[in-house]
């Protein structure tokens, strides 16, 4: 495997990761209310990707795309998981917009969160519940990755995606967690709320159609 197809395998992980998903969203929300917990949510979210990215890699993926109806059961799982936190987050956006219209005063970090172990849990569960991402990444890594590569190659391929997997979304978490930052988005964090609710609900609907398609 050349350098050249490495840094395009890269650079197309990237621009996969910048698009808005769960994954970013619950980042985004979190960094607004606390660095530790957006961190721990990487910690979890990084801790599903490592396991898709090397069930990928190493072919083992393979078993869940051949198998329509173990597809179906993981989207219909995952899909409840994502309206369920879609619910959530809605809820506590419309009740903190309810309260400021109603004159109290907004302040910075003022939702109570879960603990750091449990965000770690929401980052897993949330990254976890799409096993499409598998499809993405079978259709990515066929273009690079050369058939009958080596363990090596593998191994390097599966590192390089990782490590840029827990990069990108460390520098959200730490950027967006700045007092600066912060500050400008304390009123608009409800909104941020209210809007990664209602996209956590979206895809969790057609998460849910799509498995229920699948499975039967």
């Amino acid at each position: 495997m050349t350098w050249t197809a490495l840094l395009s395998l890269l650079g197309v992980h990237i621009i996969g990761m910048a698009s808005p998903g769960p994954d970013v969203f619950l980042v985004l929300r979190l960094a607004t209310k606390s660095r530790r917990h957006a961190i721990a949510a990487v910690a979890g979210i990084s801790t599903g990707a490592t396991i898709w990215m090397t069930l990928t890699v190493f072919g083992f993926a393979a078993v869940i795309t051949a198998n329509p109806l173990l597809m179906g059961v993981i989207q219909l799982v995952g899909g409840c998981y994502l309206i369920y936190m879609g619910i959530s987050m809605a809820k506590a956006g419309i009740n903190t917009l309810r309260e400021l219209r109603a004159g109290a005063a907004p302040a910075l970090g003022s939702e109570a969160l879960r603990s750091p172990k449990a965000t770690f849990r929401q980052g897993f569960f949330t990254n976890m519940s799409n096993p499409k991402i598998v499809l993405f990444l079978t259709a990515v890594l066929s273009q690079f990755i050369p058939a009958g590569a080596s363990v090596g190659t593998l191994v390097l391929c599966t590192l390089v995606l990782i490590v840029s997997q827990i990069a990108f979304f460390l520098f959200i978490a730490i950027v967006v967690s700045t007092d600066a930052v912060v500050k400008r988005m304390v009123l608009a964090g409800p909104w941020i709320d209210t809007v990664a609710g209602v996209i956590f609900l979206v895809l969790g609907a057609l998460l849910v159609a799509s498995g229920a398609e699948a499975a039967l």
